[in-house]
């Protein structure tokens, strides 16, 4: 591997000895650490290949594919929506999408764009969705969402809803937000890639996008990879310099199944501006009206808190929820990040190997980005922290070595 690169701070030594050493425990592929204090980033680390096959490092220009973190992106769209009174979080989705959908088991009762981006809504994972995703990516036209959650459509199944009253329980699920997106585009008329570049990445300055097509050098995108029986196979997002082409994306309609681009999960993006994005939901855009700061605080509000019996929480990972955040509360040998930071507010994500973080302490507006394309030890845990085991590492050193302590005393 690449040794590993250090931009702005020529005071982080400690950090950089302790990210260098978690990544070559770690057997990471590549990866990068950009912390932030208020409004300027601190420090940008990088280590490791982006793309193993060709030898490319990571770098600051490096885009990822930053899996669930995209849903901070598809909750601003819906509030932008909200703020612009052309949606309301706790209309009927059957109502904003044009056909009923309805629990099987709770038919009275409408599942909401605030459940929805809380992950109540009782909608689930499963067959039916999975099957639904490889029809959308893989097939000339693209499905049309009420395929999926009608009772005639061809993926539908009753299992798709939880067994509980659509409003009451958490359950963490990527359909949510394959259903926001669609709103989106039912709303605005824009596929969800376009609005979201149009009225959120663009105006915020970042190079980032829902769509592959749109990265200015495909050769700047990380592979994700996993590991398997010593060698390293490429798992997603390994185009070898050529730019793809999709047909079905020229063919698609709007506001029908915004799954086609990943609302869930497939943006595009360097770990820096995922550090800028981060910046805005902790304090808005000092010279653009993006979001007023009474949604951006919407969103920071709680909206889901486990008490023990309300929720599936990952095993102690998902104790609080806002409106598309997760709400750190700090709970020890669960969700907790920092030792003297018990509030925090951001996403994770993992998938196809990647494990991504991006998370903001409120009240020192402080904040980290962490993302690598791939670790040789795969998905482990340990009793410290529902984290995966290099996450918790992580948080260790920056919370150790970061300097975020400092953060809001300097004048």
């Amino acid at each position: 591997m690449t040794a590993l690169v250090l931009h702005n701070s020529i005071l982080a030594q400690p950090l950089r000895t302790a990210f260098d050493s978690i990544a070559r425990e770690n057997n990471i592929m590549g990866g990068a650490l950009v912390l932030f204090c208020e409004k300027e980033i601190t420090d940008s680390l990088y280590y490791g290949k982006a793309d193993n096959e060709r030898n490319i490092d990571v770098s600051c220009r490096t885009a990822f594919r930053v899996a669930s973190i995209s849903k901070m992106v598809t909750a601003v769209a819906i509030m932008q929506l909200v703020e612009n009174k052309r949606l309301n979080l706790d209309t009927d989705i059957g109502q904003l999408l044009g056909y009923d959908i309805i629990h099987p088991k709770y038919s009275g009762t409408p599942i909401t764009c605030r459940m929805l981006l809380s992950h109540t809504s009782s909608l689930l994972d499963g067959d039916g969705y999975d099957h639904f995703l490889q029809a959308t990516v893989g097939e000339d036209t693209v499905p049309h969402l009420r395929t999926l959650l009608t009772s005639s459509g061809k993926f539908y199944s009753s299992a798709l809803f939880g067994d509980k009253i659509p409003g009451t329980f958490f359950t963490y699920a990527n359909i949510n937000y394959v259903v926001l997106g669609t709103i989106v585009e039912k709303i605005s008329g824009l596929r969800f890639d376009r609005y979201c570049t149009k009225n959120i990445l663009l105006p915020l300055g970042l190079q980032a996008s829902f769509n592959v097509c749109d990265l200015k050098d495909i050769n700047q995108l990380a592979v994700l990879y996993r590991k398997a029986d010593g060698k390293w196979m490429p798992q997603a997002d390994s185009f070898r310099g050529v730019q793809p082409v999709y047909a079905n994306v020229k063919r698609y309609v709007p506001g029908t199944n915004a799954a086609r681009f990943a609302p869930q999960g497939g943006l595009r993006c360097t770990a820096t501006d995922l550090a800028r994005l981060m910046m805005f939901i902790m304090q808005g855009h000092p010279h653009k009206k993006i979001l007023s700061s009474q949604s951006l605080s919407a969103m920071r509000t709680a909206q889901w808190k486990y008490d023990g019996s309300n929720g599936d929480d990952y095993n102690g990972l998902f104790r609080c929820w806002g409106l598309g955040l997760h709400i750190i509360t700090g709970t020890p040998g669960k969700d907790i990040i920092f030792s003297e930071t018990a509030i925090m507010f951001g996403h994770s994500g993992d998938a196809y190997g990647l494990i991504s973080d991006a998370y903001v302490d409120p009240v020192r507006k402080a904040g980290f980005v962490f993302i690598t394309n791939g670790t040789g030890r795969g998905y482990s845990t340990s009793d410290r922290s529902a984290f995966f085991t290099i996450e918790k590492q992580i948080f260790e050193a920056i919370d150790k070595s970061g300097g975020m302590g400092k953060c809001g005393k300097q004048k």
